[in-house]
């Protein structure tokens, strides 16, 4: 209905990548969340100062240099091989010979922030604002898992004071964009992802399955939307530079990875706080990952039926199952042009 609800507050945890970036515009415009801060992992986007860097910019694009941003952990906890970590860099170079110049938007090292990101450590930040404010905060971490599985680590009493953390990552029915059966975000730190599923916090899974599925097309942004966005706000800075910048993003995810438009993935992981609505979410559950070999290193595994071997871990984790992609997109659109 039409009451006023007081806005989520949520702790932001990114690592940058293009969907970042527009999750923390989406995170600024939209009048149900207050962000407390955006704190940075290394991941997709590069090291932990590039990625640091763009949130920084982001927030200044949006007028909001107030924003706390806080930098985390610079690699994860054990991590993969070398090589297969930097594989996603060498995508990056097969993607250049096939985009060529039309690739200079995208992912391009960030230029000098107009200020620093604050002198504490994400973990810090992340432990203290929960314990301050307990059932309040809801983690919402959209890279890999890293910085919230130290903080849980060091200070596991947050488990019971969060609000809930919303893990962006893992696939079930949508094959894996790492392996078959993995995604990059759980992968690329899989013993925190782990922590993070068995802490007894209340999670919400959103996995592939809810964003990078033609299932879910409406969710997806295109060239429509952005032609919607232009054509209704169309003295907006912060829309002009999203424009400007996603044209590119929509090409490769269309020709390069068969989707109807580029995912939304960390704006959707934000929505499941504020719009838990806009999904079908499963009971809670026990879900948790797999280790050791390379071939199935990261793969989510939810604990849907009876098995006979026996596994312990809390049955904490909701998985998002379905999503609808207009209302959200939606919502979308309206919170970014609600940015100066």
């Amino acid at each position: 209905g039409n009451m006023t609800k007081t806005p989520e507050r949520i702790i932001l945890d990114v690592d940058s990548a293009g969907d970042d970036i527009l999750a923390i515009l989406f995170g600024l415009g939209c009048p149900d969340v207050h962000l407390e801060g955006v704190t940075a992992v290394t991941g997709a986007a590069g090291g932990i100062e590039q990625v640091t860097n763009v949130v920084l910019n982001t927030a200044s694009l949006a007028g909001r240099d107030d924003l706390p941003v806080a930098a985390g952990a610079w690699r994860p906890i054990v991590g993969n091989s070398k090589a297969d970590m930097e594989a996603p860099v060498h995508f990056e170079k097969t993607l250049y010979a096939r985009f060529g110049e039309r690739l200079k938007g995208f992912n391009p090292p960030a230029p000098k922030p107009v200020r620093k990101a604050m002198d504490r450590h994400a973990v810090d930040f992340i432990i203290d604002t929960v314990r301050a404010n307990p059932g309040e905060i809801s983690i919402v971490a959209t890279g890999p898992q890293t910085n919230v599985a130290m903080a849980l680590d060091m200070a596991p009493d947050i488990a019971g004071l969060v609000k809930q953390i919303v893990v962006l990552g893992g696939c079930f029915q949508t094959p894996g964009n790492i392996t078959p059966v993995s995604e990059y975000n759980i992968w690329a730190d899989p013993e925190a992802a782990r922590v993070v599923l068995r802490s007894g916090a209340p999670v919400i899974l959103v996995p592939l399955d809810v964003c990078e599925d033609n299932r879910v097309a409406p969710s997806m942004l295109t060239r429509d939307d952005l032609y919607d966005l232009k054509s209704q706000y169309p003295d907006k800075k912060v829309v002009g530079h999203v424009c400007e910048n996603f044209e590119i993003y929509i090409d490769i995810w269309r020709e390069f990875f068969e989707l109807v438009g580029f995912p939304l993935d960390d704006a959707i992981a934000i929505a499941a706080v504020i719009h838990p609505e806009f999904f079908e979410m499963s009971e809670p559950m026990f879900v948790d990952v797999a280790l050791s070999e390379r071939l199935v290193r990261g793969q989510t595994v939810a604990f849907r039926g009876r098995q006979i071997l026996p596994f312990e871990g809390p049955q904490t984790t909701r998985i998002c199952r379905d999503l609808n992609g207009r209302a959200f997109m939606q919502l979308f659109k309206q919170s970014l042009g609600a940015l100066d």
